[in-house]
């Protein structure tokens, strides 16, 4: 039986799981995030290499896009399903020999559109195709749990004039954040102190605020706060009231 336990990390999976003797060859890939922000450039390369120095890595390639982001409402749709392609995540196979590398090219087929695209790719580790296995590993028992550490691209294509519109309320302790721009913004870095004891701040939470959605949550004191906002057109230290 085979395991896999998963955790995103932003855009990273990572499994979590001890094993009886052997374990799939080390999968790294060099890149988390991508933006999709020159119409001049409709490519980017995503670097997969094996980090085993003894076994030969398989991996699968798997592209989503990511309808409604960030809402409760969202959804993978398998970039296979859409019979005019407007992304492609390519080879969506991989074998890779002990410390070796190879690429996976993503392609932006539409530079169109008034409003970001969001995808996701997903690098999974699996074993050794059928074809590839002698007769006598075949015949043998596998073990019963195994090591899979897989990864998760964030791919966003960008329009043309993109802008994060940045609208924060509250009241009290209650926070909201709304984004009516057609580019996302990332919170990041957000601290918090205690009006009374300005030696007391406690870390907010950071997320991705895609056009649209709407981010609510209670601040841990009824006082200013701040956030570092990332976005398309740079990053701003803010202070909210």
């Amino acid at each position: 039986m085979k395991l896999i336990a998963s955790k995103r990390l932003g855009l990273v999976f990572a499994g979590l799981l001890q094993l009886s003797g052997n374990s799939y060859a080390e999968l790294v890939v060099d890149k988390s995030i991508i933006f999709f922000d020159d119409l001049q450039s409709s490519r980017e390369d995503v670097g997969v290499s094996n980090s085993s120095n003894e076994e030969r890595l398989f991996v699968s390639v798997e592209g989503y896009e990511v309808e409604a982001p960030g809402t409760e409402d969202e959804r993978l749709v398998p970039l296979q399903q859409n019979l005019k392609p407007t992304f492609i995540a390519t080879p969506n196979k991989l074998a890779i020999d002990p410390g070796g590398s190879s690429i996976v090219r993503l392609l932006n087929l539409d530079r169109s559109g008034e409003q970001e695209r969001v995808y996701r790719i997903n690098f999974l580790p699996i074993t050794k195709p059928l074809e590839l296995e002698s007769p006598s590993e075949g015949d043998t028992v596998a073990p019963a749990l195994e090591i899979v550490i897989a990864y998760q691209v964030l791919a966003i294509v960008l329009p043309a004039s993109a802008e994060a519109n940045v609208e924060a309320t509250r009241s009290g302790t209650n926070a909201v954040f709304t984004n009516t721009g057609n580019a996302n913004y990332l919170l990041t870095r957000g601290t918090q102190c205690n009006p009374a004891d300005p030696e007391m701040c406690a870390e907010l939470p950071s997320r991705r605020v895609y056009p649209g959605n709407r981010f609510e949550f209670d601040l841990p004191y009824d006082g200013p706060f701040s956030y570092t906002v990332r976005s398309s057109s740079g990053n701003v230290a803010k202070q909210f009231p």
